[in-house]
C-alpha cells in the first residue's frame, strides 16, 4: 500500500489534508486499522497526528472508533473503520488487515456483503485477474469445525490460502485437507506478514508454492 503523500502539496495545507482524508476514508471502506498501522503504511508522520486526524473524521461521522485491540506488549489500540465489526471478531479483523497491507494484489475486497456470498472468505483477491480466497485461522477453531469449513471450498476453482497461527496448526490443516488438495495452501501467520509472495504456501503434498504479485509473470 502506498502512501498518499508521495506528490502535491506540504502536509501543513489544507489541501494536502483534504485528500488525505479522502484516502483514509477509501481505505477504512474496507479496512479496519489503528492508527499506528496508519503511520506504519507512510500516511502519517506520527501516531498523534493520526490519531488528531482520525478523532476528526469520527466526529465527522466520516469513520467509526469500533473498539480496542491488544496486537502487542503495551497499550490498547483503538480500532476505526466505517463498517460496524463484531467486538469478538475485531481482532482478528485487525491481524487480516496486516496481511492485507502487505499483498501485492489488484484489488481486495472484505466485510459485510463483499466477499462471495457463497464461501464467505475472509478476504477475496484479485492478482492477475485470478481470484484467491483468503482465510485467517488464529486456532480457536476445533480441527472438526475447521473440517466443516474445508466442504464449504470442495468444488471451489480458485487457490484458498490458509493462514495459520502456527506452524502445528498449518501442519494440523495441511494434513486434514485431502478433500480440497487441489486449491488449498498453507502458511503460518509469521511466514505471510515476512513474505507473503515467497515461497512461504505448502499444498496438501508439502511440496512449496509462492503467491504472484500483481503486473508480474500474469501468465504464470
Amino acid at each position: 500500500m502506498t502512501s498518499p503523500a508521495t506528490d502535491g502539496p506540504p502536509a501543513s495545507s489544507n489541501a494536502f489534508a483534504r485528500v488525505r482524508d479522502d484516502r483514509v476514508c477509501w481505505l477504512l471502506e474496507t479496512h479496519p486499522v489503528t492508527a499506528a498501522m496508519l503511520v506504519g503504511s507512510g500516511w502519517f508522520p506520527s501516531k498523534n497526528k493520526a490519531l488528531k486526524r482520525l478523532r476528526r473524521l469520527v466526529a465527522r461521522r466520516k469513520v467509526r472508533l469500533v473498539g480496542t485491540v491488544c496486537r502487542k506488549a503495551g497499550r490498547p489500540e483503538h480500532v476505526y473503520c466505517r463498517w460496524r465489526v463484531k467486538p469478538d471478531q475485531l481482532l482478528h479483523e485487525v491481524l487480516l488487515t496486516e496481511l492485507c497491507f502487505r499483498l501485492d494484489a489488484g484489488h481486495i475486497l472484505r466485510g459485510p456483503h463483499a466477499t462471495n456470498p457463497r464461501y464467505r472468505p475472509d478476504a477475496e483477491l484479485a492478482i492477475n485477474g485470478r481470484t484467491y480466497y483468503l482465510e485467517l485461522d488464529r486456532g480457536t477453531m476445533s480441527y472438526a469445525q475447521i473440517a466443516g469449513r474445508f466442504r464449504k471450498y470442495e468444488g471451489c476453482e480458485h487457490f484458498v490460502l490458509w493462514v495459520c497461527s502456527s506452524e502445528e496448526r498449518a501442519e494440523g490443516m495441511r494434513r486434514r485437507a485431502q478433500a480440497i488438495r487441489a486449491t488449498a495452501l498453507f502458511t503460518t501467520f509469521v511466514e505471510a506478514s515476512a513474505s507473503p509472495h515467497g515461497d512461504v504456501w505448502r499444498d496438501y503434498q508439502g511440496s512449496r508454492a509462492a503467491l504472484p504479485r500483481e503486473g508480474i509473470n500474469p501468465g504464470q
